[in-house]
């Protein structure tokens, strides 16, 4: 069961990364300055958000959010966009249900580069999630920074679970959860109105 209520709180912040960017480039090699159409006010949703373990899944019924990106050419990759609001529904590990809250936004949107594999692919970034989950008799902390990449194809982000990037802290669930402990998110997450982003 520890495995799946740690990596609840994952969902937060990897839902996060999801708010206003589908990207597109004509080159694999990060590019230092961004055009972003149309920019603005953003929603996302994310349908059954899962965190994965090498032991199994996790998933919250849904998350949705909004947040805004900047309009314009010559933008640099850094503060690109932000998430200004979360929310996480149907969250629960083994028949016990676990609410999810976010602290400290907004959070920052980051782009890193192009992926080398596919130009259709950005890499990309939430940098300074902040959440916490509790439950009965049990509460953390999770804070780092979410990795994942924004698919032009799907005008979605995509994290595929394979980078731990939230760690806990300030653990107290009868060492279900424990300090230091790391968890990872797989999520497809769908951007109103999509945007495209592509390298000057």
């Amino acid at each position: 069961m520890h495995k799946l209520v740690r990596k609840a709180a994952v969902v937060v912040a990897a839902s996060s990364a999801a708010f206003g960017l589908a990207v597109t480039s004509t080159s694999a090699a990060p590019q230092a300055t961004w055009t972003v159409t149309p920019g603005g006010a953003v929603t996302a949703h994310a349908d059954n958000p899962a965190v994965v373990t090498d032991s199994g899944e996790f998933a919250c019924d849904s998350a949705d959010g909004t947040g805004s990106v900047k309009g314009g050419s010559g933008l640099d990759g850094a503060g690109i966009g932000s998430i200004d609001s979360l929310s996480f529904d149907g969250c629960s590990a083994l028949g016990l249900t676990l609410e999810i809250t976010t602290n400290g936004t907004p959070y920052a949107i980051n782009i890193t580069g192009v992926s080398a594999d596919n130009p259709d692919h950005v890499t990309g970034e939430i940098a300074g999630v902040n959440a916490h989950v509790s439950g009965p008799a049990c509460s953390a902390d999770f804070t780092g920074t979410v990795h994942g990449y924004f698919d032009n194809t799907k005008s979605a982000l995509i994290a595929d679970g394979t980078s731990q990037d939230l760690t806990a802290s300030n653990a107290s669930c009868l060492g279900i959860i424990n300090n230091g402990d790391t968890v990872a998110l797989k999520a497809t997450v769908e951007m109103s109105p999509g945007q495209t982003i592509t390298a000057d």
